[in-house]
């Protein structure tokens, strides 16, 4: 879908070219041409802003995930130290 917007942006930037370039004012082709490469760059820098935020999303959710992974295999090791413990107090109250 954005090929097909672009492929349709840029005919219509060569169709207004064209006619400016018969018509012979081509103050007007210029005028076409610099809007189209400020549209160009206007987009640009909102999808460069998009990537950014994007990135930024991405390494707080890998944070996010690696701080579960270690609460969880915290959680673990206590688990087992735990029934260690409990282990070695029913021993001792069996002797």
């Amino acid at each position: 879908m954005i090929i097909f917007l672009r492929l349709v942006s840029v005919l219509f930037l060569c169709v207004i070219a064209y006619f400016c370039w018969k018509l012979h004012d081509y103050s007007s082709a210029i005028l076409a041409c610099s809007g189209f490469i400020t549209g160009i760059l206007f987009v640009l820098s909102y999808v460069l802003d998009i990537s950014r935020k994007l990135k930024n999303y991405k390494r707080e959710l890998e944070k996010n995930s690696v701080l579960t992974d270690e609460s969880d295999s915290k959680v673990k090791v206590l688990e087992s130290k735990i029934k260690v413990l409990e282990k070695a107090l029913d021993e001792a109250l069996k002797k």
